[in-house]
């Protein structure tokens, strides 16, 4: 908007901001980062919201390494939410619920898929709490080939 020791009549001001006549204005202000209405907003209203995201983490986390990048999708805009809403504790418990099934994996899962659980829930635990901007980046392993 400006600064704020320029609020008051314009003809007080050194310069119109509306220029030579009065016909013109500098309104609508134009922002500076174009925000998307089009993204999906994340309501815990109830609790079946919540535990319906949970889950949609760990069908994905039982798919790694096919569905990496679904999983960190879904995990970080969960762990946005649980940052904006001041529910910290949310993200000790999904990284235990995660460690936990980095555990109970089969003999016959994929290498990587523990990996990646590793990689998510240490990443919950010791990522910054405060910056709700940074994501948690998937973890480049020899496996998929991303050295």
């Amino acid at each position: 908007m400006g600064k704020l020791s320029n609020l008051g009549p314009a003809n007080l001001l050194p310069v119109n901001p509306y220029g030579p006549s009065d016909s013109s204005s500098p309104f609508p202000l134009k922002v500076q980062e174009k925000k998307s209405y089009a993204l999906n907003s994340v309501v815990w209203v109830r609790q079946g919201g919540l535990q319906s995201d949970i889950q949609k983490i760990l069908r994905h986390a039982r798919k790694l390494p096919d569905k990496t990048q679904s999983f960190y999708k879904e995990l970080n805009r969960v762990r946005r939410a649980a940052l904006s809403y001041g529910f910290g504790e949310l993200l000790e418990g999904l990284a235990s619920v995660l460690e936990r099934e980095c555990t109970l994996l089969p003999s016959s899962a994929h290498p990587e898929a523990a990996i990646q659980l590793q990689h998510a829930y240490e990443a919950l635990r010791n990522h910054d709490r405060k910056d709700v901007r940074q994501s948690i980046t998937p973890l480049k392993t020899t496996y998929s080939g991303n050295d």
